[in-house]
């Protein structure tokens, strides 16, 4: 594994041949719909089961880039300024690349991922003690490229990289909502580096760029929505990115994560449905064009308000839920109603709230909101035994009234 540069053009060799990467950020246990879906790459952050997710990989003809878990310099600083605590840091990567450097499914290393590198001016270990692991993993592994993982596209950043640890192979970035203008926002740089790169991470807007309602919730797209955002930015954004040094990229997330929601960021459900940006994907990687047969929705409504309307409900309401489809609703469409407690950006899974029944009458669905104060989602997922599903959420805040005497 290696680059090939040629007239500043970058490639990535492997197995003797260029090897562009159509990935997922990805769990283990979703690489048989990667590969299904015509990706050939993925990006592990696990490294406790790595020796079988890799062999798992290799089974099916995947590359797989490995991150190495590193402390952020934003909030673990005595990482690398602590002698002490940077040699353990030191052991420890390099268990993991003697462990699994003669993988035939290693692609390369990621070390650290969004570890907010200090710009190149400030007085702190972490260059050097950085670019001391970079080594370690070069002279124990001189058959892999090594890389790290920053933000969007910080200009001074990418210098701050580039410049303090030069011995590193290529920059990888995640970039979400800023991906527009990841090109035009790296311009400037083109005197100093116009070096090979990969978009390690991008798919919807995150949750940070969301609007919000007042108590801070932030605001999800329906499920049908993030597949038309996807399948653009792809398009748009990703695709040409091939002809301007990128080695690739990877969409997040291929498996299921809670990350302010369950359905944020999760292109699957918990028993591996599909939502409709897999079926997207599987178009984009494998050159086809194929129409969505699974459930699609536009919005969903609560009392008739939209989320950006804040709306605030009293303890044991009964109130309605409206659909809102594209056509009228097909005969197999079947809705899946539940409430969750609000989990702001907590990993954990969002607790269901037990007890609730749903009443549906075509489009319309009427319940009793929760007895407890407190902010809640309203989640809609709706099947219709392709595989897929659709999905929408919309938050709300229960608060009793003041007793009045």
């Amino acid at each position: 594994m290696y680059l090939k540069e040629s007239k500043g053009k970058f490639q990535l060799i492997r197995n003797g041949a260029p090897f562009y990467m159509y990935g997922a950020a990805a769990e283990a246990g979703y690489l048989k719909e990667l590969k299904a879906a015509g990706a050939n790459t993925a990006r592990i952050y696990d490294t406790v089961n790595l020796r079988s997710t890799l062999d798992q990989a290799h089974d099916l003809g995947l590359a797989v880039v490995v991150d190495i878990p590193m402390p952020k310099h934003v909030s673990d600083a005595e990482f690398y300024d602590n002698i002490d605590l940077f040699e353990t840091l030191h052991v420890k990567v390099a268990e993991v690349v003697s462990r699994h450097k003669d993988h035939p499914a290693l692609l390369y290393w990621n070390l650290g991922n969004e570890l907010y590198y200090p710009y190149l001016y400030k007085n702190t270990k972490f260059h050097e003690r950085f670019g001391v692991l970079v080594d370690l993993i070069h002279e124990l592994d001189p058959n892999h490229p090594v890389s790290t993982t920053t933000i969007g596209a910080n200009k001074l950043r990418v210098l701050s990289i580039t410049w303090k640890t030069p011995q590193l192979d290529f920059v990888s970035f995640n970039s979400f909502g800023s991906l527009s203008t990841f090109s035009e926002r790296l311009k400037p740089l083109t005197p100093l580096w116009r070096g090979p790169h990969v978009i390690t991470e991008w798919g919807v807007n995150g949750p940070w760029e969301a609007p919000l309602t007042l108590w801070g919730a932030p605001i999800e797209e329906t499920s049908t929505k993030k597949a038309e955002q996807v399948s653009e930015r792809y398009r748009d954004y990703i695709h040409p990115l091939k002809d301007n040094n990128s080695l690739g990229s990877f969409v997040f997330y291929w498996g299921q994560k809670n990350e302010i929601t369950p359905t944020w960021y999760s292109l699957f459900d918990e028993n591996h449905m599909r939502s409709q940006t897999v079926f997207e994907l599987e178009n984009i990687w494998k050159g086809m064009e194929r129409e969505f047969p699974g459930p699609v929705l536009r919005y969903l409504l609560l009392e008739e308000k939209g989320a950006l309307d804040n709306i605030v409900l009293t303890p044991s309401q009964l109130v309605t839920a409206q659909v809102y489809l594209y056509d009228q609703a097909p005969s197999d469409y079947t809705y899946h109603w539940e409430i969750k407690e609000e989990s702001w950006y907590a990993y954990h899974i969002s607790k269901t709230i037990a007890g609730i029944n749903f009443d549906q009458m075509d489009k319309t669905v009427s319940f009793k909101t929760p007895a407890a104060e407190g902010p809640y989602r309203l989640h809609l997922k709706i099947t219709n035994n392709t595989g897929y599903y659709a999905a929408a959420n919309i938050p709300f805040y229960v608060l009793a009234p003041d007793n009045e005497n």
